[in-house]
């Protein structure tokens, strides 16, 4: 009943104009989601609509895994991946507007451990730093500490000190998920408890996101739960066990349904209030959605776009356009609001595809303008992407140089490895002569060394999240092994070339 009352609602709204917009009917929604599910193979989404304080519509479609008939619905709750942190940013908030921190305060006043490459960042590093991507470091920069790792966030911050710089500090934007996890533990350390505890008391209890959390242990207890789906090496999508995400929480693993996230977006279009209570004050929410560096996008947005604390920002014809996507292993999301129109939508999917082709198509229709419309364009580079990963796959063995043999005996190769930021790697020696690696503190990073020539072995890794890839052996000019080199794809988060790894000195061969 109450699906049907909402459809209704939502036609009767899109039949009427919204301001000056054009119409927009539920009838076309529904066709371009069927189509956008059908090219994109997504097994299952949802969709929420907020207007004026009220929720619209809100929907799900398909199924929660593939091959199985457990429908999606608006309770359905998926990974928001990026979109939590917006969230951070607003538990910042909360403590800024209690006076208990400012925006500029130092990080180092909060976490005395808290250490950069750079001695001057580490003393001048502020809170605004920490939530707008100007750390100076590289894009994702510290992924492979936290990514499927046993690390704790504690361990991850102490050795953020071995990343190395590329752009100047605050001169230019590289997108970062280990800062807002800095941010998350200052909130910790100010607060005295956890910020997932503070997150459910302070945000998402008093919205009533009834099925929103960002704790793996509460997300596996949930019986209406996303099971995310990747490409396997014959590019179809199969389903996927999700990753334990709490190390990095604050920077990409709430995990929430439509229906929660349009209370969020109730929030925001409302000045911080929710049913007549003030969750966060008007003054400290603009600062949130401020500009506060020059940040521009992929696909569709002008060059006067820039970050907020937590969120895009990009004006377009006199509206405000504030928006955040978020991935992970299997699972993508998308929230646009419009906040002169008190208008957002958010989209949540089951696989790692660009589902802002759909917010952007609902936006765009709203607001009359063909530039959102990035169907074609991303269609196409998807498409293109995988005819050449297919070919990269046939031409690859080309490249091979036959009849050539490690210059060393197998077992002359294992042994401990070490890079300093991220620690000890190790190889040995299995069966039929062939070499294992296994990455100490991520489990996922383990895979079979086949050799393919001189002294370069491919990296058939074991998880299919893994593409595969080269390593090849260092020596000295004795032809001593002094470490490896990788040639590997970068994952979503992981920057492979961030690590220098040497051969622990006294090496002991591991049997």
């Amino acid at each position: 009943m109450y699906k049907r009352t909402a459809s209704i609602i939502f036609c009767c709204l899109f039949i009427c104009t919204i301001s000056s917009a054009q119409k927009l009917q539920l009838d076309s929604i529904n066709s371009f989601i069927q189509k956008f599910m059908v090219d994109f193979e997504v097994p299952g989404l949802a969709i929420g609509i907020v207007r004026n304080d009220s929720i619209l519509f809100t929907k799900g479609y398909g199924t929660r895994e593939i091959h199985n008939d457990l429908p999606v619905n608006e309770n359905t709750i998926f990974g928001i991946g990026s979109v939590s942190k917006s969230f951070t940013a607003l538990t910042v908030g909360i403590l800024v507007q209690q006076g208990k921190i400012h925006w500029d305060d130092r990080v180092r006043d909060y976490l005395p451990y808290f250490e950069l490459y750079d001695p001057y960042v580490t003393e001048t590093f502020t809170i605004r730093d920490l939530l707008t991507h100007r750390s100076g470091l590289k894009r994702v920069s510290g992924g492979i500490l936290w990514y499927h790792s046993d690390l704790t966030r504690t361990e991850i911050i102490k050795q953020l000190k071995y990343l190395k710089p590329t752009p100047e500090f605050r001169s230019k934007a590289a997108y970062q998920n280990i800062m807002y996890l800095v941010a998350g533990e200052i909130v910790k350390e100010v607060s005295g408890t956890s910020w997932d505890e503070f997150l459910q008391s302070k945000v998402l209890t008093k919205l009533n996101m009834k099925n929103s959390t960002s704790i793996y242990k509460v997300r596996e207890t949930n019986k209406n739960l996303a099971q995310p789906h990747i490409m396997n090496e014959s590019f179809q999508k199969i389903a996927v066990i999700q990753e334990n995400g709490d190390n990095l929480a604050a920077g990409g693993f709430i995990y929430s349904s439509v229906q929660d996230m349009s209370n969020y977006m109730r929030l925001l279009l409302n000045n911080g209030i929710f049913n007549d209570d003030t969750i966060i004050e008007k003054r400290e929410l603009e600062e949130i959605l401020k500009p506060q560096i020059h940040f521009p996008m992929r696909h569709g947005y002008n060059e006067f776009t820039s970050y907020g604390l937590g969120w895009w920002l990009t004006p377009e014809n006199g509206h405000k356009i504030i928006e955040h996507s978020g991935g992970i292993d299997g699972m993508t999301a998308h929230l646009m609001m419009i906040k002169d129109m008190n208008l957002g939508v958010v989209v949540l999917i089951n696989t790692s595809e660009p589902v802002n082709v759909l917010t952007n198509k609902i936006i765009g229709q709203i607001l009359n303008e063909s530039s959102f419309d990035l169907y074609k364009k991303v269609k196409s580079e998807r498409d293109n992407k995988i005819v050449q990963k297919r070919n990269n796959t046939i031409t690859l063995e080309t490249q091979r140089i036959k009849s050539t043999f490690p210059s060393q005996k197998i077992e002359s190769y294992t042994g401990t490895y070490t890079d300093d930021m991220y620690g000890k790697i190790l190889i040995k020696e299995i069966s039929d002569k062939h070499l294992e690696i296994s990455f100490s503190h991520t489990p996922l990073f383990s895979g079979k060394l086949k050799h393919w020539h001189y002294d370069t072995f491919l990296i058939d890794w074991y998880d299919i999240r893994v593409p595969n890839g080269f390593l090849t052996f260092n020596f000295d000019a004795k032809h001593n092994i002094t470490g490896f080199s990788l040639e590997q794809e970068n994952l979503l988060d992981v920057d492979f070339s961030e690590l220098t790894i040497r051969k622990d000195q006294n090496n002991m061969v591991i049997p």
